[in-house]
């Protein structure tokens, strides 16, 4: 049976108020009394119940993390950067999935919410603001992961995703290559349109014109970049490289490309975007641009408790640089 304070104080001798104010670290308890109730506590192995202490304080040491997908390894690295940061300020961590839908994530505010977590690291749907304007109008403070709205004002840690798009490109563009397709993320997504943009961007920085029909979109799964791959390889003037938005729609690629008889990189040049742990052991180890996952948790975590125990109080707009990564899949690696 869970321990409670009624069973310190009757075991102490004491009122339940008294053994709260022992416990609370009050100072208007007597030396002696304050001595023998944290012995009892001590022997009785006594935890206190976070959920009692935040309803009596106001404040439950809790924070909630709503992600797309906790799954996928992109926010698997994420989620660790983040309970170190809430492990090391003494915060507890509710961990939801939209499962990038709408209807869910307003669920699992909700859930949140009555749980009375203080503030959320929320990675947005982005199909529409309705997830954004739920935790302003419950005045829960947030800070946004991997995601944002330009218009948007309010934290947010995310990686310079057009920067990523504009290495990736501009490197298979140094390679000769000048017919390239993009396999890129929903439209609606802020990270996936600044990956096309840094795409477009380093195209255009090169003289090369843009071709929509080298542009096909597809989710940010294996199964959203295979499908989408298809669409590319199978046109009749099929790329010679290809910049996947992120890995996981990378090794869609790959295996799309295996299915119709293509060789990486001999017959098609292939590079990603996020650099997962996976990339480098893939049979043909994957070309990509590193994005510092556990930092950006860890960072997005520490800005929101900050902004919690009142010590800050200007606007936080981290954007993390991302760095090329050359291994085989382009054709020019080690």
């Amino acid at each position: 049976m869970r321990i409670t304070i009624r069973d310190v104080a009757r075991q102490a001798g004491v009122s339940v108020t008294t053994a709260s104010r022992v416990l609370n670290a009050r100072k208007d308890v007597n030396p002696d009394t304050r001595a023998r109730v944290l012995a009892t506590a001590n022997s009785l192995r006594y935890v206190p119940s976070a959920v009692a202490r935040g309803l009596v304080l106001g404040k439950s040491k809790t924070v909630g993390a709503l992600v797309n997908d906790s799954a996928s390894p992109i926010y698997a690295e994420i989620v660790k950067g983040i309970e170190a940061a809430t492990n090391a300020a003494g915060f507890g961590l509710l961990l939801c999935n939209s499962a990038d839908s709408q209807e869910q994530a307003l669920l699992r505010l909700s859930m949140l919410s009555a749980n009375h977590i203080e503030g959320v690291l929320l990675a947005p749907v982005q199909t529409d603001r309705r997830d954004v304007e739920e935790l302003e109008r419950l005045g829960i403070p947030f800070v946004l992961l991997l995601r944002h709205f330009s218009d948007v004002d309010a934290d947010y840690v995310i990686a310079d995703n057009a920067e990523g798009g504009r290495l990736a490109t501009d490197h298979l563009l140094s390679l000769g290559h000048r017919r390239i397709g993009h396999v890129a993320g929903p439209a609606h997504i802020s990270t996936a349109h600044d990956r096309w943009a840094g795409y477009h961007q380093a195209l255009a920085a090169h003289a090369v014109p843009y071709d929509e029909a080298l542009v096909s979109h597809g989710a940010f799964t294996i199964a959203g970049g295979y499908q989408a791959a298809l669409q590319l390889l199978e046109h009749p003037q099929r790329p010679t490289a290809i910049f996947a938005a992120s890995d996981m729609q990378a090794v869609g690629v790959l295996k799309a490309s295996r299915q119709l008889g293509l060789r990486i990189p001999d017959d098609l040049a292939l590079v990603g975007g996020d650099d997962i742990e996976l990339a480098e052991f893939l049979q043909v180890p994957l070309t990509t641009f590193h994005v510092p996952k556990y930092e950006m948790g860890e960072r997005a975590a520490a800005i929101l408790i900050a902004r919690l125990e009142g010590r800050c109080n200007t606007r936080q707009q981290i954007v993390f640089k991302p760095r090329l990564v050359v291994r085989q899949s382009c054709g020019s690696g080690r």
